[in-house]
């Protein structure tokens, strides 16, 4: 984790419902804190500010979030994102305790080059992070896992290959493949087919009868 907790301010907000429409007009998205054991409340951020923390941050560090004042520390745990527009409208923070671990999705990054993907198959990635549990202060910004020995279709990168640093507890199962290695899809010619004059197919099997030629005349 970074030295430097990310910071986010916002401002207690009492609307809500359809309303809401009123703060992303003025640049702001409606957030929800929520608290173990005590009661969530409301509130409203600067848009673009949160965008560029969340692209940093993500689901797996931790947030100072100051609302009239006073900071929480916080994790965002959920994003909803208006499908036609492509945009946050609402985000949800859990107020997290430095002292006491919690659980979160760490991405992974592939490194260096596989030979198989170089000899012309592909890689994939069926799952990029790795659930994990930790303090707020330890938990990892990113794991890092080397693709090198990747020499053959069907090669995998799992869970398993990930190193995972003292202090952190891994929730994932080992088993769960991060990449594989895919051979490419050679297209299917089609079949050729042959063309039949319909007047050389029996009537009774759906060819020309004699009135329909004679009609065709």
């Amino acid at each position: 984790m970074s030295s430097d907790i990310a910071t986010l301010e916002g401002v207690t907000r009492e609307i809500t419902g359809k309303k809401v429409k009123t703060l992303r007009d003025q640049g702001l998205i409606p957030v929800t804190v929520y608290h173990k054991g005590q009661e969530s409340f409301n509130a409203s951020v600067p848009y673009m500010p949160f965008v560029k923390l969340y692209n940093v941050v993500g689901q797996s560090q931790p947030v100072n979030l100051t609302v009239d004042g006073k900071e929480y520390l916080t994790m965002v745990k959920d994003v909803h994102i208006d499908p036609v527009r492509n945009e946050a409208v609402h985000v949800q923070f859990h107020s997290i305790d430095k002292n006491r671990a919690v659980e979160a999705e760490i991405p992974v990054h592939l490194e260096g080059d596989a030979p198989a993907v170089v000899a012309g198959n592909f890689l994939t990635r069926p799952n990029e992070t790795v659930l994990v549990k930790a303090k707020a202060s330890e938990l990892p910004e990113i794991f890092n896992v080397s693709v090198e020995g990747l020499e053959n279709p069907h090669d995998t990168v799992t869970v398993a290959d990930v190193t995972i640093p003292e202090g952190v507890e891994l929730l994932s199962d080992a088993s769960l493949v991060l990449a594989i290695v895919e051979e490419p899809r050679v297209a299917e010619e089609p079949e050729e087919t042959e063309v039949v004059d319909a007047a050389d197919v029996p009537a009774d099997n759906g060819g020309a009868t004699d009135e329909a030629a004679e009609e065709s005349k």
